[in-house]
């Protein structure tokens, strides 16, 4: 055969073949870049929702109450669904293209979440939009003549509901190691900035003035004592203030309130906070109640029963035999690897797979998409962010992008939020011999080994919200009147830190390859193999790192409670 027909034959075969894998291989670069691009989206897209419902919750002193917090977390979702709206706008997509395929959003919260989806309306008689009722965090327990449902929430505090050895239960309270229960924690004073605008009679304007006030929780609301005005008046009704939505002080005026304050809050000259003090009262006696073997000692994964009583068997991890509120050293409720808080991942997760699958399979029954909607597959790092953090949970499903159809999601965390404090959002704040401040998160090896070899000094430990900054509007309507409150029509934005340190940098970085977990601070085993080291602070006392973080977890997490009104501690 001559070499031209060889030729001729080669073409014929390999250039059709050539076409088709370039056409082939060009599909799937466009596919992966598509779906690239659509996960990048969707990820920015949650990331604006979340940080949306972070400012609502922040600046809305009401953000606590129901209503309230449904409408933050509904404008929340309609950020959601803007932004992505907008990102999508050039691949051809609006808003509602979006919505018809995001089959769910999931919204958890600290005791529990809401399902934003399309639902059938009996009122309305048709398929619409919004959230589903709200849903606890919650497993039933039966064990012979005890038949109770648990609450659990994103941390250590449960409430039982139900018949124990056939006597009717309810209470709520603090799950803890009685081996670490501090029984020497006393008063704490706290401190933060805080910017008010204060009236000049001279100019008739409102001039923001930042101070650092001392200050506790009281009566469900921050009390801040202002000692420059109480000093110079010598007036009790202008002594302790609150902070108004109009960014002024606003002076209690009922003589029991400062009565009781004075009496027993304000100890030599200043304000001081009972908090942790009172969480781990209130800890101690609930969990000697929860322990006996006649009340939860002896409930085990194994007692766990669906509505209809029957046995539990699908946990994500096998705990039988495990008594799960038998706290311990070895089943401590704040450390990350006890028995209780595994089982208590499982509750939530077992909870959210339960409600999302159907609620995800439903939305087929009036999509116009052709697409199935299935619920995809989360990953064990995903479901351990959900399960202890305030999270928004994403779905977008059914976007062609090439050869296939898009399906995923996207999971965004916030931490620094009026819903929950976590064991890594307590940030704690040190002084050089310079006299410079930096906080730290618990893990930092530099604030662990800074102040085991005395090279920092402790100054106090605050919430990461704390942390956060805030900001005042110098105009604006009061009242319903149209005074502006810098007595002009100016407008201007003064922003201030409750809690005034820099980052550290290794925190900022995370360039330390050694570091601690609030794990190890908890169960002692940081500071070089001891957390229990004494450290110093700025004031001379001597102290551990270890008593000084459990009292500022305590002391966050009941101020929080108490704000919210999540509980009443039986």
């Amino acid at each position: 055969m001559k070499l031209q027909h060889l030729s001729v034959i080669f073409i014929i075969i390999i250039l059709p073949i050539t076409l088709v894998l370039s056409e082939y291989i060009s599909g799937h670069v466009t596919t992966i870049r598509r779906q690239t691009q659509y996960s990048t989206k969707l990820l920015n897209a949650t990331y604006d929702a979340v940080k949306a419902f972070h400012l609502n919750t922040a600046y809305n002193s009401y953000s606590t109450i129901g209503n309230s917090k449904i409408r933050d977390i509904e404008s929340a979702i309609k950020v959601f669904y803007t932004s992505m709206g907008k990102s999508m706008k050039i691949n051809g997509y609006t808003s509602n293209d979006i919505k018809d395929h995001t089959p769910a959003i999931l919204c958890t919260l600290y005791d529990g979440y809401y399902i934003y989806t399309s639902y059938y309306d009996t009122e309305l008689g048709e398929y619409t939009y919004g959230l589903k009722p709200f849903i606890s965090y919650s497993c039933r327990y039966k064990k012979g003549s005890t038949d109770v449902v648990v609450n659990y929430t994103l941390d250590n505090t449960i409430t039982v509901i139900g018949y124990i050895n056939g006597t009717y239960e309810t209470r709520t309270g603090h799950l803890i190691d009685l081996n670490t229960y501090k029984n020497d924690i006393q008063g704490e004073v706290l401190t933060e900035n805080l910017t008010t605008l204060e009236y000049d009679s001279g100019t008739n304007e409102y001039i923001p003035t930042t101070e650092n006030y001392e200050y506790i929780i009281y009566n469900n609301q921050k009390i801040y004592y202002d000692k420059n005005v109480y000093n110079s008046t010598g007036r009790e009704n202008y002594k302790y203030f609150y902070y108004g939505s109009d960014y002024r002080k606003n002076y209690l005026n009922t003589a029991a309130d400062i009565n009781d304050i004075n009496s027993n809050y304000f100890i030599s000259g200043h304000l001081v906070s009972y908090s942790a003090k009172k969480y781990y009262e209130e800890a101690k006696t609930f969990t000697e109640w929860v322990k006996q073997a006649s009340v939860l000692g002896n409930i085990t994964a194994d007692d766990a029963v669906d509505v209809n009583g029957n046995k539990i068997t699908d946990f994500a991890t096998d705990l039988s035999g495990k008594k799960i509120f038998v706290t311990s050293s070895t089943n401590d409720p704040l450390s990350s690897s006890s028995i209780f808080n595994e089982h208590r991942m499982n509750v939530i997760r077992k909870s959210i797979e339960t409600n999302l699958v159907p609620a995800i399979a439903n939305y087929n029954r009036h999509s116009t998409t052709g697409y199935e909607f299935l619920m995809p597959k989360l990953g064990e790092k995903d479901w351990y962010t959900i399960t202890n953090n305030v999270c928004m949970i994403s779905f977008l499903q059914g976007l062609p992008i090439g050869s296939k159809m898009y399906n995923s999601y996207a999971v965004v965390s916030n931490n620094s939020n009026q819903e929950t404090v976590g064991t890594n959002s307590i940030y704690i704040i040190t002084e050089d011999a310079s006299g410079n401040r930096e906080y730290h998160r618990p893990g930092c090896k530099n604030l662990i080994d800074g102040l085991a070899n005395g090279i920092l000094k402790y100054v106090g430990a605050y919430s990461s919200s704390d942390f956060a900054r805030k900001s005042v509007s110098t105009t604006g309507e009061l009242y319903g009147s149209s005074e502006q409150l810098n007595g002009s029509s100016e407008a201007g934005t003064y922003y201030f830190f409750p809690q005034s340190a820099a980052l550290c940098y290794d925190c900022l970085v995370m360039s330390t390859s050694n570091v601690y977990s609030a794990d190890d601070i908890i169960d002692g085993s940081a500071s070089g193999g001891n957390a229990s080291k004494n450290i110093q602070t700025v004031t001379g006392k001597t102290t551990t790192l270890q008593k000084e973080y459990l009292t500022a977890l305590a002391r966050a997490r009941y101020d929080l409670y108490t704000v919210n009104g999540y509980f009443g501690v039986n």
